[in-house]
């Protein structure tokens, strides 16, 4: 069963505390946030972001504030009541261990959304104009990327784009996607959308074949879950226009990692445009770690981008801002915003 919220009244009752605690794994800057908006609501608790240090700093505390929660420190850490993340992918949280405990809800952070909806608005560009390429060879005297070269620029104009997944994320990007004059087509789970009126049509992503067929530009903005694992298969990259874009901010496991070097390295889609990747360094912002067992850096028909499409000026303060807030409305006894649906994993 899931997470029964309590009422306001009896909030603080049934967690049986009269101050609570959050753990915020992170440097001193981003807690200082939580501390300006939590105040003397609740104490707030700092450790590394490792399990050893989050279990010696923050083993009884009711919230906890992070990317990444492990099942270890979720399976011992008995007071806990909320997790907070600080984006939309809950891929790092142990959503086995939140389900199993039963008494823990999960809420994710949509701050970004506008950010990386103009992201893959920019990776959609890069491709479809041959920028990647054209800059390469121009910095070493090469003009042949210029006009009548190999490879003419693909108008966005009277396309058709393909969103799969219309939460927050798709819906910026049909915003602004239409401003191009495009049609746009989304695809959800249940083929209906509370975003439906920035779109031409909805449908279900059971019946996308022949929506995928006629798509000039699919845009992948959809989570992670047991069900969009390796949606993007072979034979769903057999459907795609040979001169069509396929661009992912999503997650990687979505697409079939091998089948989509093969259809670009044969040519079969016009490009493809990659901010998240099959694999990643072990130390954050680390080297020497292929982001995929397939060399895409060898294609020129790719844009391959480090993870950084949420990645802006003031996005890092505007998240933990948000998080903070959030965490404070639980801690009163109101209900938290994004609450996620540990059935269906967003």
């Amino acid at each position: 069963m899931g997470f029964q919220e309590p009422s306001m009244s009896n909030h603080r009752a049934f967690l049986g505390v009269e101050r609570m605690k959050i753990l915020v794994p992170y440097p001193d800057e981003l807690v200082k946030i939580f501390k300006d908006i939590i105040g003397d609501e609740a104490e707030i608790v700092q450790s590394e972001l490792s399990v050893e240090s989050m279990l010696e700093h923050g083993r009884d505390v009711e919230i906890i504030a992070s990317v990444s929660v492990p099942g270890e420190y979720i399976r011992r850490a008995s007071s806990l009541r909320m997790i907070q993340t600080f984006g939309a992918g809950i891929d790092r949280v142990d959503l086995d261990a939140v389900r199993a405990r039963g008494d823990i809800i999960l809420c994710n952070n949509h701050v970004n959304s506008a950010e990386v909806a103009e992201y893959a608005i920019s990776l959609l560009f890069a491709v479809a104009k041959n920028l990647i390429p054209s800059d390469r060879e121009l910095r070493i005297g090469n003009w042949i990327h210029r006009w009548g070269g190999p490879v003419p620029n693909l108008e966005i104009r009277g396309k058709n784009v393909l969103i799969i997944g219309l939460g927050h994320i798709g819906a910026d990007i049909a915003k602004r996607l239409k401003s191009f004059e495009v049609t746009i087509t989304a695809a959800t789970r249940s083929g209906t959308s509370r975003n439906d009126g920035l779109v031409n049509h909805v449908a279900s992503i059971d019946e996308v074949q022949p929506f995928v067929k006629d798509a000039d530009f699919v845009i992948l903005s959809l989570p992670l879950t047991d069900e969009s694992v390796g949606l993007v298969s072979r034979e769903f990259l057999s459907w795609m226009k040979p001169t069509s874009i396929l661009v992912n901010i999503s997650r990687a496991q979505i697409i079939d990692e091998l089948a989509l070097y093969d259809v670009l390295k044969e040519k079969r889609i016009h490009g493809a445009g990659i901010d998240v990747w099959w694999r990643y360094p072990t130390k954050w912002r680390g080297t020497a770690v292929p982001p995929a067992d397939v060399p895409f850096h060898e294609l020129d028909n790719i844009v391959i981008s480090p993870h950084r499409a949420a990645y802006s000026e003031h996005i890092e303060h505007e998240l933990y801002l948000f998080a903070a807030e959030n965490t404070l409305r639980f801690i009163r006894g109101e209900t938290p915003m994004n609450i996620i649906d540990l059935e269906r994993g967003y």
